[in-house]
Order: structure tokens, then C-alpha cells, then sequence
């Protein structure tokens, strides 16, 4: 029997790393075969031991449906993808709204429906309250001339956020400006929307896990974030065990009816030990191979839901286990990629 060949999306680890090379570390060590897809060669993608092979294309960025949907017809010829999993977000909602064609050719995903994803966007977080989730508050704004009632309303520290990436915690109202004019740069072309967040002093947790298709949390691991960076992400963590973390998570999983992959991500409040939900990504995290080093591979789980096998193993998992992220250069001769010398790579529509 031919093993389960697995696509990702996502294999950037830029300042903030995309998932994708963890859930490819995760689906390698299940022993699946495991089929990069990205948007950009510039990606050490392609020379990791993680993946079997890997595809450049641009209309992944462009979303041009047709035209990825013949090139991902053209892998799966080639690689027998079975399952597609989409690890950013961006390529979450573009496969949400093609789910039923991608199928169509044969090749499974574990996705939220469009609605779902909606109530879990940065937007339309603080909508979630009317379930007695507590969210920060919150304002969406559009023009400079916002900034200093958002500041009256939302206090000092406070957190710029884009509609899909990208946070930045601001001091004073001359950086709220800067973040806000930064953030509607890179990716709105200088228009568009920002999102402010009141700051939460406290500390901060993540849960990620896999929901079946009744919105039940099947597996999941809980982190404590130890160091972030200016944007925010995390890059050093502890594996903890917290039945209120837990049972606020399943609570939110089942009110958004979530399926598929998650993280959530909370902030304890120092003064009233309340827990904050300011965010929910409705993929796999970047810190995903923590969850697999700790016993819960929840790539793995993403498979076996899709192809209705028991679930085995325990639901628990080692706790006080740490991770910290290394930052590592790889070399290799340009001409190796213009002239096709890495077998493993097929560079399909970009220009190297």
C-alpha cells in the first residue's frame, strides 16, 4: 500500500516563521509523505529532509483558481497528494472557498466552513462575546484622524494588529501611528483597515488542536509563552496542563462550530486572573512540533479524522517540555535552482 501523501502550504521562516515546516516535521515523523507547496523559491524548504518534494508556484499568491487548480492537479498526478492542508491563513480562507472543487479531484482538507472562519477573524473577534467569551476590547479604524479617540477609549499600551498579520504593541500615540501607517504599508498598499487592542498585562497561553466534524477537540497540547518577538510571535515555550484553558477552548470550538485545526491564544489577566481570548488562527501554529515532541501529533490526528481511523493513545501529554527557536543559514549555488539541480524542486510559473 502506498504511504499517505500529505500537501502544505506556508514553508517561509522569515521573522515570523510560517507552520508549514513544522507540520511537514510532524507528518514526516508519522511517516507520511509530505509535498511542499509555496509561493516563493527563496524557502530552505527545499534542501529539509521534511519533504519529499517541493512545488513553487505563483498562483498560490495570486489565488488564480484555475490556474492552481491545473498545477494541483498536475502534482497529485505526479505525487499522489491525498490530503491538502493549508498552513496560513490567507491559504485557509482561499481553500474554504474552493473546498468542494479541490475534492472534486480527489484530494481530502479538514476545513472550517467561510461562516466559521468569519467569527474567528481579527474583525469580528469581539463578536464572540455574546457567547461570555471575554475578548479585550477592541476597534476597527480606517483613517489617522481615529487614533486619538481609540487611544481615549482603549488606554495606553495598546496593540496594532493587521486584518491578517502582524501585531505590534504601541507605548505611546506617536508609535500607534507609526504601526498604524506600517501595518496599512505592507499589506493594504497604504489603505484599509487596522485593528486596536487594548494591552492585557499578564501572562500568555496558546492551546492548539484538531476539531472533528461535531466541533469536538479530539487532541490538543497547552503552551505558556516564555519570549516573543516585536511582532509577537512566539519563540520560546513550556507545555502546561490547564483544565480552565481547556474547557474555555472546547466552549469556543463548539460555538463558532469549528472544524479542523486551530490555536487559540489567551492573556491571564495580572489583577483579575481572568482569561482573554485576543486571537484565533485557524491553522496550525509555527510551534506545532512542541505538541508532537510532547506526545500529540496533531498533524497526524488532522488524518486520521479525515480518513475516520480510531484515534489511538492517550489524550495527555508531557508537560514542561520547552522549546526555543534556532535561526540557522543554509548555502547553496543559485545555478541550482535556475538549472533544475535540486531534483526534488519544481519551480512552475516564477521567474528565479
Amino acid at each position: 500500500m502506498k504511504p499517505i501523501s500529505v500537501a502544505v502550504t506556508a514553508l517561509k521562516t522569515v521573522e515570523s516563521p510560517q507552520p508549514g515546516f513544522a507540520v511537514a516535521r510532524s507528518l514526516k515523523y508519522a511517516g507520511y509523505k509530505v509535498i511542499g507547496i509555496d509561493d516563493s523559491y527563496l524557502t530552505s524548504a527545499i534542501i529539509a529532509s521534511y519533504f519529499d518534494a517541493v512545488y513553487i508556484t505563483n498562483s498560490l499568491k495570486t489565488e488564480n483558481f484555475n490556474e492552481f487548480k491545473k498545477i494541483l492537479m498536475k502534482i497529485k498526478d505526479k505525487e499522489g497528494i491525498d490530503i491538502l492542508i493549508p498552513c496560513y491563513d490567507k491559504d485557509v480562507f482561499f481553500f474554504a472557498k474552493y473546498k468542494k472543487e479541490i475534492e472534486n479531484i480527489g484530494i481530502k482538507l479538514l476545513l472550517p466552513s467561510s461562516y466559521s472562519i468569519r467569527q474567528a477573524s481579527k474583525p469580528y473577534l469581539a463578536e464572540l462575546r455574546k457567547y461570555g467569551i471575554l475578548i479585550p476590547k477592541t476597534l476597527l479604524i480606517s483613517k489617522e484622524n481615529e487614533i486619538d479617540i481609540a487611544i481615549k477609549t482603549l488606554g495606553l499600551p495598546l496593540v496594532c494588529k493587521g486584518i491578517l498579520k502582524d501585531a505590534y504593541i504601541a507605548k505611546d500615540s506617536s508609535e500607534v501611528l507609526i504601526f498604524f501607517s506600517k501595518i496599512r504599508d505592507i499589506w493594504s498598499g497604504g489603505e484599509g483597515s487596522v485593528i486596536l487592542q487594548e494591552f492585557l498585562f499578564g501572562e500568555y497561553y496558546c492551546i492548539s488542536g484538531v476539531a472533528d466534524y461535531k466541533s469536538k477537540i479530539k487532541r490538543y497540547t497547552i503552551m505558556k509563552k516564555l519570549a516573543i518577538d516585536s511582532k509577537g510571535t512566539t519563540w520560546s515555550g513550556l507545555t502546561i496542563t490547564n483544565n480552565r484553558i481547556k474547557n474555555i477552548a472546547d466552549h469556543i470550538i463548539e460555538c463558532i462550530n469549528w472544524i479542523g485545526p486551530f490555536e487559540l491564544e489567551f492573556v491571564r489577566d495580572h489583577v483579575t486572573k481572568k482569561y482573554y481570548l485576543f486571537e484565533i488562527n485557524p491553522r496550525f501554529p509555527s510551534w506545532i512540533y512542541l505538541a508532537t515532541a510532547a506526545g500529540q501529533n496533531l498533524p497526524k490526528i488532522l488524518v486520521d479524522i479525515l480518513y475516520e481511523n480510531k484515534i489511538n493513545g492517550k489524550s495527555f501529554y508531557k508537560n514542561n517540555l520547552m522549546f526555543t527557536r534556532l535561526a540557522n543559514e543554509i548555502t547553496y549555488p543559485m545555478n541550482k535552482l535556475r538549472t533544475g539541480k535540486f531534483d526534488n524542486v519544481k519551480i512552475i510559473d516564477i521567474e528565479v
